[in-house]
């Protein structure tokens, strides 16, 4: 599905919007809906600090694994950093305005805020890493090293999310976003 908000193009995968739909039809106590609304915002912080940078906003993709922001021409090193940051600042700026109103509330905003700040391939701060190390050192050695630490931080990720599952019998919340990254990873190197 394509639509067009003020000179940018939107476009939103089928299966993206099923998936959504699935997931907020079976959430019975509505706490999606504030996971949803988290992601959104940390996107749109993304999109307004390119904007504040000067950095023209091309089209925005909503797929079932990722959100693609693409711009017309790459921004400087200090647009970059700024941008990656923008959606993490967003975050928990939302999540200290909401703390008073409602923890429930609040909540998605500072673990997303946290999560996105790990340096992991297809997460802000692994973003933020490639940044700072392509600066420095070559491209290959700046992909071995992001494969390297997202495996390092993916398989505490991941052995946390099973003992979790296997100790509670139904929280597989974290055991999903591992499967996730995982699934980004192999979809980035594709």
């Amino acid at each position: 599905m394509k639509l067009r908000i003020a000179k940018i193009d939107l476009f939103v995968g089928y299966e993206a919007i099923a998936a959504m739909t699935a997931v907020l039809l079976l959430d019975r106590d509505n706490r999606v809906i504030f996971c949803f609304l988290a992601a959104i915002l940390h996107e749109l912080g993304h999109v307004l600090m390119m904007l504040l940078c000067g950095v023209h906003v091309r089209a925005i993709r909503l797929r079932l694994f990722d959100v693609l922001i693409q711009a017309d021409d790459a921004p400087s090193f200090k647009a970059d950093v700024l941008i990656t940051m923008g959606g993490v600042a967003v975050n928990f700026l939302f999540a200290l305005l909401l703390y008073p109103v409602s923890m429930k509330v609040a909540l998605p905003h500072l673990a997303l805020g946290i999560f996105n700040l790990l340096p992991m391939m297809s997460l802000d701060g692994g973003h933020l890493l490639e940044i700072f190390m392509d600066k420095r050192f070559s491209p290959r050695a700046t992909s071995i090293t992001l494969r390297v630490t997202t495996f390092v931080f993916l398989l505490p990720l991941m052995t946390a999310g099973l003992y979790v599952l296997l100790n509670s019998g139904y929280n597989y919340s974290l055991l999903i976003i591992s499967i996730y990254l995982i699934v980004l990873l192999f979809l980035k190197n594709r």
